[in-house]
């Protein structure tokens, strides 16, 4: 049973530049998911879908597969899903399962993967599996709307983090997926609600709940602290 893993390293940032190619431990950030899909098993087959020169370069000398991706898919308001229905296209065949690897992601956990491809090997009526943290202390409830010049009045629900209502949020860590069941409501084969989260992967998707310190590049400061857990972790 193979599994195709999708890395998405794209060229454009709003927040921080070139964070794919950034440098922590003098490794480019993308080189650590790279690495992390290579490391999945015989099974799993990578492929880069990117725009960034520096990256393909890498890709060339390593003899890893690449796509250079369109650049109708490299917009800022492009969606995740072209990239990946574009990889699919070009290297999914005989894949019964897909997996989604951002590239600015460099804390990488392969536990995470195998538990989410066995959970659907074991559950057929699953259609997906994506990895979710409480947000704890950051919940929404504790939020405000942002505004630089005054604080703005919000009615407090509640004083302990305790007592608050539970949410979780996507950590960008893992989402593997039935190939064929993305790929037809990608291409309009079969039905799917648009207007919720995550819909294209599934009607029944499976939350993976983990406490793993994993650390999104979008600033600054996300590489201190991905430099720190990288270390840590060593």
């Amino acid at each position: 049973m193979k599994v195709l893993s999708v890395i998405c390293a794209r060229e454009g940032s709003k927040g921080l530049a070139n964070k794919c190619v950034a440098r922590i431990d003098n490794k480019m950030v993308v080189e650590y998911a790279i690495e992390y899909s290579l490391s999945l098993g015989s099974s799993v087959e990578t492929v880069i879908s990117t725009d960034i020169a520096q990256v393909t370069e890498y890709c060339k000398k390593k003899n890893i597969t690449y796509i250079e991706r369109d650049l109708k898919f490299c917009a800022d308001d492009s969606k995740i899903d072209d990239a990946l229905a574009d990889a699919i296209d070009k290297n999914g065949h005989g894949c019964e399962y897909c997996s989604l690897v951002y590239g600015n992601i460099p804390t990488r956990y392969p536990d995470l993967f195998h538990e989410a491809l066995n959970f659907l090997k074991r559950n057929k009526d699953y259609d997906a599996v994506i990895s979710m943290q409480n947000v704890e202390k950051f919940h929404p409830e504790w939020m405000l709307d942002y505004n630089e010049e005054v604080l703005p009045h919000k009615i407090e629900t509640s004083y302990r983090r305790q007592s608050l209502p539970q949410k979780m949020i996507h950590d960008g860590h893992t989402l593997v997926f039935n190939k064929d069941k993305f790929y037809n409501r990608y291409n309009g084969k079969l039905p799917y609600s648009k207007e919720y989260m995550y819909s294209i992967f599934g009607s029944k998707v499976k939350p993976l709940v983990n406490n793993e310190v994993i650390v999104d590049i979008d600033a600054r400061k996300d590489l201190k602290l991905a430099e720190a857990v990288i270390l840590n972790n060593k």
